[in-house]
């Protein structure tokens, strides 16, 4: 009966199968014993997130018969039973997506094909899209999808230009793309890695113009994605999709720009650059094929009109970037490539080389607070850096199959010379303490290499979820250096000191880390999971000081650090549905970290075998549908003292602020309780999206300071007792305001509470000698035994003081788009409202305020015209420091055939400054940094290549057009 029942429906198939298409039966008396069950998971390229209800079936291969079919469920998944040994090929399709093709042989009673991932099809969705204008955005399931021809750009504007017209989008001033509030992980383009973790290649080169869709993408992560087991983190992806013309062949641009500043009445301001002559030059070349892709970048200038960024490495070898800190003359040559060639094996590779010539300058002024009366500091510095950098990175990725993996191993190399000068002074009630000049020159070298892989094996023993991942790591560095140190102390009591130094330095730095991680499911709904981690660090600095009369060991040093962690993770998860789940667990993390240092020939060893263990639980809950995902998470971590920290010499680059390290410094840890909603509403195309997170630093580090009768600053790293508590509420929401979504709305606040210490005295402390200073004597008066009982105990003159600092603000967005003319209006307001403990009176409050307008027209004729201007103030900065600015920009454009023409003036009004405001233990600070002032710039970019021409009449004109 079954047997003829199953023949009946083939037959009704074979009379509703169109055209050509057959259908094969098979006796399933005769290949019992032969028959293979083939399992696949359908989900979407970018996202990762599960496609159901897509066409899952197979045709013998030589043949157009369609043996079996199915479709995926609700998580993606298909099965095809009763599928006789044999060759196939494996077909998936689905409505907007490319079909999926692929021949396999089949043998085995059981066949898992893995995840088979959809690539989406543009040209499809472009066709259903019912107009660019009407749809800006597009919300899917964990992706917000925006259409870049809905937003005017300039004929010279660069993919940052486009990003910034976008509702939620920012980019921050270390050129990083945030989307409502929350920071960009990862930058693709089609889907690809470009220059790996460097947004800024793809913001500053890749021309606005060529760019289709922009898709923000909250994702899985890669643990996740290998084991299947949520880990309550996800990582944004904003993915760079090009206009079809661009997806086969080869294109590029080259742009030119010459111009100079024009100073004004500002020609004597010392941090406003008036470098005269300025130029800048861009020019990309990118090819792609179907499997390939590779892009070339170049550009060089000295002004900073690409936010090119700047890597800064100190003496030791340690490298941090510096963005807004000071102008750069700079060269930039970078290569990506992309190839999948390597069966079901993505392939990256990129290699960068970077040139800056960078002047910086700061002008701050300090007020300290003390119940004698408070200080008064002005510092003034001017500097120059020149670096050079060299890296390359390399990724293989695989994850399909049962076998996943990940190969990423990295190499690069810096050298770094660099002068600076910085004159200060410091006054009490209006009376001079003392005066300082000093002056620092030196080079470092920096070279690193390392390597970083994982490895996941699925479904072990044939069980579906279980899991076994590795993950193995490790890095070498070294590092050299010399500098010269000149610095001049006067006080006001007519006391001369004066120090020349010069310093050779070497350091070596290893770590390697190795975890494993076990998963088993257990029934339909729970699987448990264990982890160890292990992470281990050496890293040995020697510093040799010389003098007028040679080597000088009284300020020399070396450390040796080791650090060895180790930690346990233990935790079972409950799935109610593929997007909902609640994770218990719990966490144990041991620390060792033990230092030998020497100094003034005097060695000693802490941390010696001790063990600092941290134990947490942690907690999980994600909920999630079609317009809303929830997630709330509790988890910890340990962190070590970084190793300048713990130098047990004496710092004399600056004679009015010394400092020395603290050897008893214990490692610290992170509680973090975090809550996230988002809700994306398709029908309105609106979008909230809120995060409230609240962070306990335990043995957090601060600074214990104090001043001498000279005014002179004296600063030691310590522990805190009290935990540092951190509190931030963020939230975002955009909307249009009409049915054709013109008009957007976006509003936004982001308020943070944080309660931080630091150990001061309000009175004057005697100084350190800096000729006898001896640091066991000066521990044993100021720290006491290893737990420090002297200094928490109050006998050295210290209390501990608490800063309360509660920053609210909030802005306001609209924007306006149309084929020709685009116009938005913003207003902020940024609070920060700050009181102290051991003096509440003090009244620490200030106020940002900023309105600004922009607009953007396009004549008929092709002429662009764009303009933007701003105006900002300022409350509870000290005096000099509380200047309003208004800053307008304009620009003026022409495209003739292939080329662009332009003429832009910056900062036209002259008024813009870079000002900072910081507020800790019992000072505030203002700070004004080294900016380009006015300027006007006229620029010619070419742009070239051959296209998908099939695509596109516009390809097809600017073809022409050079050929003409």
């Amino acid at each position: 009966m079954k047997s003829r029942v199953l023949s009946t429906l083939l037959l009704l198939s074979v009379l509703c199968l169109p055209g050509r298409a057959q259908v094969f039966i098979i006796n399933d008396t005769m290949l019992a014993d032969r028959l293979a069950e083939v399992k696949a998971a359908v989900v979407d390229s970018l996202s990762g997130e599960p496609v159901p209800f897509a066409s899952v079936y197979v045709i013998p291969s030589r043949d157009t018969t369609i043996t079996n079919f199915t479709l995926s469920d609700a998580k993606g998944e298909a099965t095809l039973d009763e599928v006789p040994f044999g060759s196939y090929v494996f077909h998936v399709e689905m409505m907007g997506y490319k079909p999926f093709v692929k021949e396999h042989f089949f043998r085995e009673r059981e066949v898992d094909l893995g995840r088979i991932s959809l690539q989406q099809d543009e040209h499809f969705l472009q066709a259903a899209t019912i107009t660019d204008v009407g749809n800006p955005m597009v919300i899917k399931q964990d992706t917000v999808e925006f259409n870049a021809s809905s937003f005017r750009v300039g004929a010279n504007d660069m993919l940052k230009d486009l990003i910034k017209r976008m509702p939620g989008m920012e980019i921050t001033d270390e050129g990083k793309v945030v989307f409502n509030g929350q920071a960009i992980d990862k930058l693709t383009v089609g889907g690809r890695t470009f220059f790996f973790d460097d947004q800024s290649a793809a913001l500053n080169n890749l021309p606005a113009a060529i760019v289709d869709k922009i898709r923000v993408i909250d994702r899985e992560s890669e643990a996740t994605r290998a084991t299947g087991v949520q880990d309550g983190t996800r990582e944004k992806v904003l993915d760079v999709a090009l206009k079809k013309e661009y997806e086969q062949g080869w294109f590029g641009n080259l742009a030119l720009k010459g111009g100079t500043t024009v100073a004004g009445e500002a020609a004597d301001d010392p941090l406003r650059d008036n470098r005269g002559l300025l130029y800048s030059g861009n020019a990309l070349v990118s090819a792609y094929t179907e499997k390939d892709q590779v892009t070339f970048i170049a550009n060089q200038q000295n002004v900073n009109d690409s936010n090119i960024t700047v890597v800064f490495v100190s003496s030791d070898g340690s490298a941090t970037t510096n963005l807004g800190q000071g102008l750069s003359t700079s060269t930039q040559l970078g290569l990506n490539a992309n190839t999948s060639r390597i069966k079901n094996v993505e392939t990256t590779v990129s290699a960068s080389y970077q040139h800056t010539d960078t002047d910086s300058g700061t002008s701050t002024s300090r007020t300290t607070h003390q119940e004698s009366g408070d200080l008064l500091s002005k510092t003034d510095n001017l500097g120059n850096q020149i670096a050079s950098s060299i890296s390359t990175n390399l990724e293989l990725s695989k994850e399909s199959g049962k076998v996943w993996f990940h190969l990423r191993p990295r190499f690069s190399y810096s050298h770094t010379d660099s002068n600076e000068s910085t004159e200060s002074e410091t006054n009490r009630l209006g009376s001079l303490l003392n005066h300082s000049e000093n002056t620092a020159e030196g080079f470092s070298n920096s070279i690193s290499t390392g390597i970083s892989s994982d490895l996941s094996l699925r479904e072990i023993g044939g069980k579906k979820g279980r899991v076994i991942q590795f993950n193995l790591g490790g890095s070498y560095g070294l590092s050299n250096g010399q500098s010269s140190q000149l610095s001049l102390l006067r006080t006001a009591d007519g006391v001369e000191d004066r120090r020349a130094l010069r310093y050779l330095s070497d350091g070596t730095s290893r770590n390697g880390n190795f975890s494993i991680r076990y998963v088993e499911p257990v029934g339909e709904k729970w699987t448990l999971t264990t982890l160890a981690t292990y992470d281990y660090a050496k890293d040995d600095n020697i510093r040799d000081a010389y003098d007028d009369n040679g080597l000088n060991s009284y300020y020399s040093s070396e450390s040796r650090n080791s650090y060895l962690n180790q930690q346990y993770d233990f935790t079972a998860q409950y799935k109610f549905t593929a997007q909902t789940f609640i994770t218990l667990g719990a966490r144990a993390s041991g620390t060792l970290n033990e230092t030998f240092s020497k100094s003034y020939n005097i060695a000693s060893t802490t941390g010696d075998g001790e063990w600092y263990w941290y134990t947490i639980p942690t907690f999980r809950f994600s909920f999630s549908d079609t317009q809303n995902r929830l997630t709330v998470s509790l988890t910890g971590y340990n962190r070590r003292p970084g190793a300048s920290q713990m130098l047990p010499v004496l710092n004399v680059s600056n004679l009015s602020r010394l400092s020395v390290g603290n050897i008893y410094l214990k490692p610290y840890g992170y509680t973090s309780l975090s809550t996230s909603w988002t809700r994306n509403n398709r029908e309105k195309f609106s979008n909230l999206t809120a995060y409230l997170t609240q962070t306990l630093n335990t043995n957090a580090i601060t600074n214990a300071l104090w001043y001498d009768s000279n005014g002179v600053l004296y600063t030691v790293p310590v522990n805190s007792k009290a935990p540092q508590l951190t509190t931030a509420l963020l939230i975002n929401y955009s909307t249009p305001l009409d049915e054709n979504k013109r008009w957007n709305l976006q509003l936004g606040t982001q308020n943070s509470y944080i309660v931080s210490n630091s150990y001061q005295t309000d009175k004057t402390l005697d100084g350190l000698d800096k000729d006898s200073f001896d640091y066991s004597s000066f521990m044993d008066r100021f720290w006491g035994d290893e737990g420090g009982s002297r200094f928490y105990g109050g006998q050295s003159g210290f209390e501990a003081g608490k800063t309360i600092t509660f920053s609210p603000n909030g802005s306001a967005g609209i924007r306006y788009s149309r084929d020709r003319f685009s116009f938005n209006t913003s207003a902020s307001s940024t609070w920060r409202i700050s009181r102290y403990s051991l003096d509440p009176s003090l009244d620490m409050t200030t106020a940002v305020n900023r309105f600004s307008v922009g607009c953007s027209y396009t004549t008929r004729k092709e002429w662009e015209f764009n303009s933007d201007i701003s105006y900002q103030t300022y409350k509870g900065y000290s005096a000099g420091f509380d200047r309003p600015e208004l800053q307008w920009n304009a620009e003026i454009s022409k495209n003739i055939g292939a080329f662009n023409l332009s003429l832009s003036a910056n900062d036209i009004l002259n008024q813009t400054r870079n000002l900072s405001h910081d507020i800790t233990a019992n000072y505030e600070e203002d700070t004004y940094r080294l900016i380009m002032g006015r300027y006007i710039l006229f620029g010619v970019r070419w742009n070239f290549g051959k296209m998908n021409a099939v695509h596109s009449q516009r390809a097809q004109t600017a073809a022409l057009n050079m050929a003409l």
